[in-house]
């Protein structure tokens, strides 16, 4: 019988791999599989392709631990959830510090933070070509043949780094923008709440990117250099 592979698994290329067809005493075959840590990982936008192509089998464990097949037409269900948390972890890679980013990645490894990372995935004897999924991606969105430009994010020692940290500190003041550097957020998120202009008001998760912005601006502009 085929065996389960999980999006975590695929993403950070701890899935086993296939190792021998073995006869069983009843003249059938089945395979066996080699320890974890062996496969590649897949890029983010190729797994992203496989979710979203109809041609592809996806499976997932329910809240109840119920094992089934995802319809195709899935709209807003399984397959969203997990383009959501695929989406989360592709803006971490880029705004992260490397140490930041050691402790997201080993959250999404424990499956009682991140269950469904390790709860939706597809079944080996049925597994995708990832490299095909995207390029039936880039057919239909008129991409064949292109090369997509760099996505960059400002170096650290770039002007905008500066300058966005000037206006910050003009905005929240220097005492707000000091406990920042401490790692303390509490002072500049509630300056910004309280500004003037009442766009400066955030949800629950728009504070939370806002300290994860607010911690690179500061690292990238120190107070010596202003």
């Amino acid at each position: 019988m085929s065996h389960f592979i999980s999006m975590y698994d695929v993403v950070f290329g701890t899935r086993s791999t296939k190792e021998s067809d073995v006869e069983t005493d009843d003249g059938k075959f089945k395979s066996r599989y080699g320890s974890k840590d062996k496969a590649v990982p897949v890029d983010l936008t190729k797994v992203v392709c496989a979710i979203e192509d109809k041609s592809v089998n996806s499976y997932y464990f329910d809240d109840f631990g119920r094992f089934g097949l995802i319809k195709h037409d899935d709209e807003g269900g399984a397959k969203a959830r997990v383009k959501v948390l695929l989406s989360g972890y592709a803006r971490a890679s880029l705004l992260e510090e490397p140490r930041e980013l050691d402790e997201y990645e080993r959250s999404l490894a424990d499956f009682d933070e991140s269950p469904e990372w390790h709860t939706f995935g597809w079944m080996a004897d049925e597994f995708p070509d990832f490299d095909a999924c995207y390029e039936n991606w880039k057919v239909e969105n008129g991409m064949k043949g292109k090369t997509a430009p760099p996505m960059k994010t400002p170096a650290a020692q770039s002007h905008f780094w500066k300058l966005t940290g000037k206006l910050l500190k003009t905005v929240i003041g220097e005492d707000a923008y000091n406990t920042v550097l401490k790692g303390d957020y509490t002072k500049a998120v509630s300056a910004l709440q309280n500004h003037k202009n009442k766009e400066f008001r955030y949800s629950d998760n728009e504070k939370k990117a806002l300290r994860e912005n607010l911690k690179k601006i500061v690292t990238n502009a120190p107070l010596s250099e202003m």
